[in-house]
């Protein structure tokens, strides 16, 4: 948005005289007040006056005001009532009795005449709103709560800063800058490209002294001097808003993807550009194959503080160390590889392209999600009036896994003339993607080398500084003008082709580029492997032919029918898809990689794994099985480490890290710097011991969908062992109550790190690790018996598995502890009925998002650990995870009665106290209500799939994509609307649609056959492509079948297949 031409990225407000007209109120309400005072103390004479109000009251703090307009008329008053101190002029008051006064006045004028609005400033919020422009409303009125929502505009505000922030954080008020800066914080916008409204002497130098990029004073016209402020207007109204983009985004005749189908499912169209949204763009449009992926970044642009082109190699980490306050912090991250997209071009041996010279007149990006392309068409104007066009379509190739490659045609619309293209293989990276991280040391690569192996070929390699591996970028430039040779610096390398152009006639240039890493394997070298591979490679249609039709056997694989009015939730559906395959697709299967949470889009997270697994295997299992067993072998690969990481704390048996990379060790930071209060602060999530429950859900679940015996024996069976172990050396015994008890831990709420005043030190019996804990000790028992002790002899016998330890673990699943509320509800953990509630409704007002609540208090010097507050969901995950049925029988296992008939009582009492501060949060709460809230679980579902398209988390987008609720979204339409669970070697169904969902239609792989799912109102049909597997059960709403190969059954038809066998 550009605001008087000017770049701004959100817009800070004053509220009385720029918002609402509520100044004439509160001027009569000081003035009955101080004429009082006034009178009381000898001064009837000179009563309070509008100069008055305008130099000692006007946009300050309540007591500010007392205090400055009563030191003005030499009134000595103590700041409180004390009888014990004589004071002079205590017969007038106390400053704090004054401003009460004075504010009880105000409120009861309010409250009988109503709060006003002014009609332009509405209006331009309303645009804003719109636009999706960040706005914030700044006050030093402790009232203004309650003076908005009188007015009704709290919703056009993301978020309030008032007085009672600056009781409460300390914050010095107007004129000081302190309440601004506080508003931009929680926006997440820099000072310098944001704006402030104001009405008032004071706001307008807080602004000023904030820095803030474009002050507005909205001048009264009654005022009697005039604002000191960069731009001037009587009426908002009157400013020049661009709020669209920062190019022109409307429709264009000659831009090829304006005439193509803008309504289209399959397509994610971006018009125009918009500095601010860049990194948003970047991210979902970025491109991959599951070996690495490319950023959607302009092949023109640099990392340059809007855009940041970066290349990402799944499972590529490198170790540095930084220094932070004098300590030195070692840390692992993916790594940002050379960026091979680098393209520009210029006229007549004039400026190269760039967008500081020149103006986009159209700019349109559309990302093909079917053909897995981005397309660019561009309409540029360089300084001496001359346009081209610019049209670009790029793949990273799902056919060849080390393949990408770029076309760029450049047509002159208004010259002749000569235009020289340039290609360039970029090494001088580092990792900027995050800001936070910016500080810390980033530069991840050294020992750049560049070269030439032919005329039209171009190499770079490079090696990681701590992990030493070497990765190789070799180009070709395929033109029909000649390639003018190659140009070398000390860490890139470009080639340029020239070509005499008209308006009937362009250039057309491709770049075909080949990558290879020294973890590669089958390769001698990755130069030699990466020449080789641009020798064989065709032509740019050629590859882009074979990547379309890989894609389009992907897309059979993995596509959902949904028949649905929303046609924005389909698209939506279909990038979540889209981008989880980008991710994790059949090259995957080969690589010793795991499921980063940020995808391989930016550099959140540092590119680690947590516990996303638990959404995303789900999804997979009935996909590409074979692709979930390689990622489960990922923690079987480190189950070493993860041991050893349990010995560390007294432990046997294995504890998987919260956070993981290269080699299985513990990631997580120790520290976590919060931008709200500028300050480091302990990070305490290593605590989370809860990872390994979920490596063990999905191992066995994994089994159950595949019946892959051999992966049960070799890996899966170990694995459940190790987490038995400990689980079991973890547990204390209590002896009075016969029971055990997991301490020191973390739930996935994660806001809560210990009890108050105990940071760090963990929780006592989380619910959900217990029940986890209990769920998986069983499942280590079933596999026993499933494997055999005869069969698994040498399986047994290596782990040293013995008699008495098996009835150690059952003794234990059977006694753990779980902890009920006064109301009968489970409890999130011991203890968390004791602690207090917070009016969560209050933060909204004033934060906005209030996701991130645990930087929100400790800004506010104070902790998460006091309250009923979650992040996500915590006790419910058990509901995500299993079924009532399965719940009820797990609890009675325990020894405990559960009543079903609670549990809408208990997503109602948890999802009341979350701030959904994680993306997996809306997916849980989506899944929960569904067995009884279809409505609000679709609405939730919208939510989810939408993250990272509405960037929902206030700016987290632009480091990555969040992989984990992309394919949790995406599987509560495979799995929970249809009603799928794999129990007792069946295959169960029970679809429950929501009434916005007319069908639903999928194929899904379950025990080597594949099974064709329709869903709708009427009927539910499953159908089996020929096979020769064997035979597979299923049951449909508690009708059961067996089912071979080529058969088909439905719950509505008047006839079963002849050959499927119904079970009676």
């Amino acid at each position: 948005m550009r605001i008087q031409g000017r770049r701004i990225d959100a817009v800070l407000f004053d509220l009385d005289g720029v918002v609402t007209d509520t100044a004439g109120i509160h001027e009569r309400a000081w003035k009955s007040m101080f004429d009082a005072v006034l009178a009381a103390a000898g001064q009837g004479d000179r009563p309070f006056t509008h100069e008055d109000y305008r130099v000692y009251i006007d946009g300050r703090d309540r007591l500010d005001a007392v205090r400055g307009f009563t030191r003005a008329r030499g009134l000595a008053l103590p700041e409180t009532h004390n009888p014990e101190t004589p004071h002079s002029d205590m017969a007038l008051g106390s400053i704090r009795a004054l401003a009460d006064r004075k504010n009880e006045d105000y409120l009861r004028t309010l409250t009988s005449e109503g709060v006003r609005t002014i009609p332009g400033t509405i209006d331009v919020l309303r645009q804003l709103r719109l636009a999706g422009i960040p706005t914030a409303v700044v006050s030093a009125s402790r009232n203004a709560g309650e003076v908005m929502a009188l007015a009704g505009v709290g919703g056009l505000f993301d978020v309030r800063v008032d007085g009672t922030d600056a009781l409460r954080r300390g914050l010095a008020g107007k004129p000081a800058p302190d309440l601004f800066l506080e508003a931009a914080r929680r926006l997440g916008v820099a000072p310098e490209f944001s704006a402030v409204v104001e009405d008032a002497v004071a706001g307008i130098q807080g602004a000023q002294a904030g820095k803030f990029g474009l002050i507005i004073g909205l001048q009264r016209a009654s005022a009697a001097v005039e604002l000191d402020a960069e731009v001037v207007v009587g009426d908002l109204t009157e400013l020049d808003i661009d709020i669209g983009s920062d190019s022109p985004a409307e429709y264009n005749g000659a831009c090829e993807l304006c005439s193509t189908d803008a309504e289209s499912k399959w397509v994610l169209h971006y018009r125009g550009a918009i500095a601010s949204n860049e990194g948003i763009r970047e991210s979902l449009c970025t491109l991959g194959n599951g070996y690495f992926a490319t950023r959607g970044a302009l092949p023109e642009t640099s990392a340059d503080g809007v855009h940041y082109p970066g290349t990402y190699l799944a499972g590529c980490y490198n170790r540095l160390t930084s220094t932070i306050s004098g300590v030195d912090y070692e840390d692992e991250s993916i790594v940002n590889w050379p960026n091979w997209l680098g393209t520009t071009f210029n006229i007549d041996d004039g400026e190269w392209l760039s967008s500081d010279k020149h103006l986009l007149q159209h700019h349109h990006i559309a990302l093909d999600m079917r053909e897995g392309v981005l397309r660019r068409e561009s309409l540029l104007e360089d300084s001496q009036g001359r346009r081209t066009w610019l049209r670009q379509i790029r793949f990273v190739s799902m056919a060849s896994p080390h393949l990408a490659a770029l076309d760029t045609r450049l047509e002159p619309e208004n010259y002749t003339g000569t235009i020289t293209v340039r290609a360039t293989l970029d090494g001088d990276v580092t990792n900027g993607n995050v800001a936070e991280f910016r500080a810390l040391n980033n530069a991840h690569l050294t020992e750049c080398e560049t070269g030439s192996a032919a005329k039209n070929q171009v190499w770079l390699q490079a090696h990681t500084r701590q992990s030493r591996i070497a990765l190789t970028l070799a180009a070709r430039m395929d033109s029909a003008a000649p390639v003018l040779g190659a140009t070398s610096t000390p860490t890139s390398v470009f080639q340029e082709t020239s070509a005499d152009v008209t308006q009937a006639v362009g250039v057309q240039v491709a770049s075909i580029v080949a990558l290879y890493c020294s973890r590669d394997r089958a390769i001698s070298d990755p130069l030699s492997a990466a020449l080789s591979c641009l020798d064989e490679s065709g032509s740019f249609p050629a590859l882009l032919d074979d990547h379309r039709r890989q894609w389009k056997r992907l897309w059979h694989r993995y596509d959902l029918e949904v028949e649905c009015s929303d046609d924005e939730t389909v698209r939506a559906v279909r990038l979540q898809l889209f981008h989880v395959v980008q991710c994790l697709s059949p090259h995957t299967v080969d690589l010793d990689v795991g499921i980063p949470a940020r995808g391989l889009h930016g550099e959140a997270y540092r590119g680690h794994i947590f516990w996303d697994e638990l959404f995303v295997l789900p999804l997979l299992n009935l996909r590409i099985p074979e692709l979930s067993r390689s990622l489960l072998l990922y923690r079987y690969r480190r189950l070493s480490e993860a041991k050893r990481r349990a010995r560390e704390i007294g432990c046997s048996g294995a504890l998987f890290p919260w956070q993981s990379g290269s080699d299985g060790r513990e990631e997580t930071p120790h520290v976590l710097f919060n931008p709200r209060s500028g300050r480091w602060m302990p990070d305490h999530s290593n605590r989370q011991f809860h990872v390994g429950l979920s490596v063990a859900y999905n191992a066995w679940h994994y089994w159950e969908v595949t019946a892959d015996f051999g992966f049960l024996a070799s890996y899966g069976a170990e694995m459940l062992v190790e987490n038995a172990r400990f689980w079991t050396s973890l547990a204390v015994w209590d002896a009075d109550d016969d029971r055990f008890d997991i301490r020191g831990v973390m739930g996935p709420d994660e806001f809560h790190d210990g009890y108050p005043g105990h940071p760090g030190e963990g929780i006592d019996n989380s619910t959900y690790v217990n029940v986890m804990a209990s769920w998986s000790i069983r499942r280590a028992l079933d596999a026993y018996a499933i494997v055999g002790r005869d069969g698994g002899v040498g399986l047994w016998t290596g782990l040293d598995v013995s008699s008495s330890e098996l009835h150690a673990w059952h003794n234990l699943a059977c006694r753990l502890r779980v902890e009920f509320l006064d109301n009968g509800l489970l409890a999130q953990f011991h203890g968390y009925g004791e602690l207090r509630e917070l009016d969560l409704d209050d933060y909204r007002q004033r934060y906005g998002n209030i996701g991130r609540l645990d930087l929100i208090l400790e800004a506010e010097n104070d902790s998460c650990a006091h309250y009923k507050v979650s992040k996500q969901a915590d006790v419910l995950m058990l509901l995500y995870l299993f079924t009532a049925e399965e719940l009820t029988e797990l609890l009675s296992g325990m020894g405990y009665d559960f009543e079903p008939s609670t549990i809408p009582a208990t997503v109602d009492y948890y999802l009341a106290r979350t701030t959904h501060g994680s993306t997996l949060s809306r997916v849980a709460h989506s899944w929960v209500l569904a067995r009884g809230n279809r409505r609000d679980s679709w609405d939730m579902l919208r939510e989810s799939c939408t993250a990272d398209l509405a960037d929902s988390q206030q700016g987290t987008t632009r480091e990555g994509i969040h992989l984990g609720a992309m394919a949790g979204s995406v599987d509560i339409l495979q799995r929970c609307y249809t009603g799928i669970e794999v129990r007792g070697d069946t295959l169960r169904l029970h679809p429950q649609l929501p009434i916005e969902l007319q069908s639903l239609e999928l194929d899904l792989r379950y025990r080597d056959h594949w099974v064709h799912i329709r869903c709708d109102g009427a009927a539910t049909t499953v159908t089996t492509n020929p096979s020769s597997a064997p035979a597979i059960r299923i049951s449909i709403d508690g009708h059961e079948f067996v089912m071979n190969g080529g058969e088909s059954v439905s719950t509505t038809a008047a006839l079963i297949s002849e050959t499927a066998k119904a079970v009676t």
